[in-house]
């Protein structure tokens, strides 16, 4: 039986230091990029996808690009 404290995951979560950057997500098919900043790296990359696949990303080009060419051609990528 495995018991899960969720006040110490809580703040295990919020000791962790997260970790900022620069990231794009990157058009196979015709090498446009979309760059960005974060203060949290796994977040936001996970943010751009799941904007993406529900058709509600910020950056229109971006989005028709995506629905257009479909997921596989794309990438998203730390750069620093």
């Amino acid at each position: 039986l495995f018991v899960v404290n969720k006040k110490e995951l809580k703040q295990n979560y919020k000791l962790t230091p997260k970790s900022m950057g620069i990231f794009q997500v990157r058009n196979l098919t015709n090498e446009k990029v979309f760059i960005g900043k974060t203060e949290n790296l796994d977040g936001m990359l996970n943010r751009q996808e799941f904007q993406l696949k529900a058709n509600g990303h910020p950056n229109k080009k971006l989005q028709v690009d995506y629905n257009e060419l479909g997921a596989d051609k794309f990438t998203f990528e730390i750069l620093e």
